[in-house]
């Protein structure tokens, strides 16, 4: 595992070797079966159904190739990865003849299992580039000989071998009853804090101060093992609640994969937790008051006959959350503000909705507003930006007439009649 290195979307690959300018040429040719070898490839091929006995010759004729072809060649090169994966099926064989439960074997019908909340899937024996590893031994998995099995909901993958030996709950499951993200920066307890045990599988951590295996998770604080702490990393909520620093952190693979389940669900109240982030960043705020002017029109939308026939809000909007409310935030939309993707995502809807609101329905137009204090011919639509809206009638106004006046005339009106019957009622009973 010191070999590794993590891709933007904190996938964890092996480290490629020095390119060089004839190394990019035998690497586009690599991977096919040089045609020297074409009549060995039936001898040698990995068929499912081969028995230990087959397998075993396959094996020996194999190494036979392998002394009498020439260093360095691509033919040695097939030679020792295909030896490698005839082994490997040799190894899965055996452990088949003695657990009845192994998916080769046809009538253990295991292709679903559900393990501490994960729905692991059998995945199918393909011939795969992508490099992908055990998420309880740590070991690479061979996706050409090795049964394997994925968690459809948070993408925990093991070997058919380390199934019974799961020890980590399924993301999916934890963030489910948790429903929030931890809000501290880094709550670190210290390693006495945890007996100086590994935070997951509880594996006893030296000490050294040369050296030491001990890895921390910038996410909860808690210290992890090697082999639960792969050196990714991942954008942390807390520090973007907080500082607004969106730089990528050291988490722990159980981290990481909470991170990656709830990265779309909208979970962070900025308005609650610090809204004095709004002022600090322009594009939040600007983010704020494009979706509230969403949010407005999505009341015209609903109620509109050909909005719902065209299925206006369907075809457009594929993040519900930003225009049901204003104030609930996902990890990815923070992400998506600081790129500037999400600002001008919304720019866009609001545009298409402006317009069948403004333009071309005549059902959305027709219940637009006049400001009664200029008696302007000028549409007023309540999430206009120019627009005021009376907290007490709910009347809409231009914001520059209402200033000017500080006067709801609507509101004048109802206090201007509520008094005229409260008089008319005393007259009423001074008479009697």
């Amino acid at each position: 595992m010191n070999n590794m290195n993590c891709d933007p979307d904190n996938r964890i690959l092996t480290s490629s070797p020095t390119s060089t300018t004839s190394g990019s040429l035998s690497q586009e040719v690599d991977h096919l079966l040089p045609t020297s070898l074409a009549a060995e490839e039936l001898q040698l091929a990995l068929n499912k159904e081969a028995t230990e006995e087959e397998l075993l010759k396959a094996i020996n004729r194999c190494k036979d190739l392998v002394l009498e072809s020439d260093q360095c060649s691509v033919e040695r090169k097939w030679l020792v990865r295909h030896l490698i994966e005839l082994r490997l099926r040799l190894q899965e064989c055996q452990e088949a003849m003695n657990d009845p439960q192994h998916p080769r074997n046809k009538s253990s019908g295991v292709s679903k299992r559900t393990i501490r909340g994960h729905h692991l899937n059998l995945q199918p024996l393909l011939r795969s580039t992508a490099s992908r590893y055990c998420d309880h031994c740590t070991g690479a998995i061979w996706s050409v000989v090795q049964a394997w099995y994925e968690c459809e909901d948070c993408g925990y993958s093991c070997h058919h071998k380390c199934l019974a030996f799961i020890i980590r709950e399924c993301a999916h499951v934890v963030a489910s009853e948790r429903g929030s993200y931890e809000l501290d920066i880094c709550p670190e307890i210290g390693l006495s804090g945890q007996k100086y045990l590994c935070a997951e599988c509880k594996t006893p951590m030296s000490i050294n101060r040369e050296w030491s295996e001990t890895r921390r998770c910038d996410y909860n604080g808690l210290y992890y093992c090697s082999a639960c702490h792969w050196g990714s990393s991942a954008i942390v909520p807390a520090r973007v609640i907080h500082n607004w620093d969106l730089t990528p952190q050291p988490v722990s693979q159980a981290s990481l994969q909470q991170l990656r389940v709830t990265a779309r669900r909208p979970l962070i109240n900025l308005e609650k937790l610090n809204p004095k982030l709004f002022t600090f960043v322009h594009e939040l705020n600007l983010v704020r008051r494009l979706r509230q002017e969403l949010m407005g029109m999505r009341k015209y939308l609903l109620v509109c006959r050909k909005a719902t026939e065209d299925h206006l809000l369907w075809k457009h909007v594929d993040i519900p959350h930003l225009i049901d409310t204003s104030d609930m935030y996902s990890l990815q939309d923070l992400v998506d503000t600081n790129s500037g993707e999400l600002p001008s995502k919304l720019h866009t809807l609001v545009d298409v909705f402006s317009k069948h609101i403004k333009v071309e329905c005549e059902i959305c137009r027709g219940r637009g507003h006049i400001c009664e204090i200029c008696s302007n011919d000028e549409i007023l639509y309540p999430f206009d930006a120019t627009a005021y809206i009376c907290n007490e009638c709910n009347v809409v106004l231009h914001k520059h007439c209402f200033s000017r006046k500080d006067i709801c005339p609507k509101c004048s009106r109802i206090k201007f009649r509520q008094e005229q019957v409260v008089t008319e009622n005393g007259n009423d009973v001074a008479e009697e």
